[in-house]
């Protein structure tokens, strides 16, 4: 059964949660003037929302990213991923973002939280041992800071590589693209991308570059990156010298949201392929509407030569605990 969750703080911020995918559906937060809009691309509907293909706020996993030719070796075995994506697409067609979760609430003074628990079954969606996952949301009470955490634990060797895809529009309720939005990442390598997938690890320079931060659209439509991608479709890996290495600015609205996480990398991807859905804008999902950040492990790792340790391999019985924290701000003129 499909459910909606919302938290609330003082500051007015909400934060809307879907059962389906453990997912954020909304997050509404004020501009300069204190207007309270959207700052995600989200469906118009609520019942367009659960099995959206997208990804809109899903929880992306087993394996967020893609998965070369669906297949990968683990401890001597192969497991293939069915994925209507050739390259094994964010967990496959039958991956968490379409699982109902099991819901858990918890409320104390610093903070309002939503538990997602889920148990994928050994060889769900390809994938080995039965892992036990929780997810936390907590919306802080007195401060617009949404903490996302990641607990999960497998009793056999598996692949796990868990982000959420929020689709992010601080203009408020997709008023506008994201071409003038500002970007800073805080990364001095990434990884290129050829036939969608990661190719090599390169220095974080030129057209690819936030590292001085800038508007999206700067670079977004060389020739080199829409006749490959479309857009921006990149993982960078992150800094660790600044708090906050990644930073996103409307000048308009006067938002600013900034992440940091303990992951190792973030996604950027530019909403370059839209799905045929009415938005929150009551117009059909177009490109270069949203960005997404996703934090996460380099994707594909374990079918990467060049990327020697394979974070994305859980070993059994050992627990991990991954987060993302947004922070939500108005910028003073």
């Amino acid at each position: 059964m499909v459910k909606f969750y919302k938290l609330k703080n003082k500051l007015n911020t909400e934060v809307t949660l879907c059962n389906i995918g453990a997912s954020i559906y909304n997050i509404k937060t004020a501009d300069k003037d204190g207007k309270i809009e959207s700052i995600l691309y989200t469906t118009k509907t609520r019942k367009d929302y659960p099995n959206n293909t997208p990804y809109l706020g899903k929880t992306i996993g087993r394996t967020g990213g893609r998965i070369s030719k669906s297949k990968f070796r683990l401890d001597g075995r192969t497991y293939e991923i069915p994925s209507e994506d050739p390259n094994g697409l964010h967990g496959g067609k039958d991956g968490l973002s379409f699982k109902e979760f099991e819901v858990k609430k918890s409320k104390n003074k610093l903070f309002n939280e939503i538990i997602f628990v889920y148990e994928s079954k050994h060889l769900e969606s390809g994938y080995p041992g039965n892992l036990e996952l929780k997810i936390s949301y907590k919306l802080f009470t007195s401060e617009n800071k949404l903490l996302i955490t990641y607990n999960a634990i497998s009793d056999e060797d598996t692949l796990l590589n868990l982000s959420n895809h929020a689709y992010f529009n601080l203009s408020g309720n997709a008023k506008s693209d994201i071409l003038d939005h500002e970007l800073f990442i805080n990364s001095k390598k990434m990884e290129h991308v050829k036939n969608a997938l990661p190719c090599g690890i390169f220095d974080t320079e030129g057209i690819y570059s936030f590292s001085k931060a800038h508007k999206i659209k700067d670079h977004l439509f060389d020739k080199e990156i829409i006749d490959n991608t479309n857009g921006y479709d990149f993982p960078y890996f992150l800094e660790k010298d600044l708090e906050y290495p990644i930073v996103l600015k409307d000048s308009v609205s006067k938002r600013v949201m900034k992440i940091k996480t303990t992951y190792p990398c973030v996604v950027l991807y530019t909403c370059n392929y839209p799905g045929d859905y009415v938005m929150n804008n009551n117009r059909k999902m177009k490109p270069y509407y949203a960005v997404c950040l996703e934090c996460m492990y380099a994707p594909n790792s374990i079918n990467s030569d060049f990327i020697k340790d394979k974070k994305d391999i859980l070993p059994k019985y050992k627990e991990i605990q991954e987060s993302i924290e947004i922070n939500l701000e108005v910028e003073n003129d």
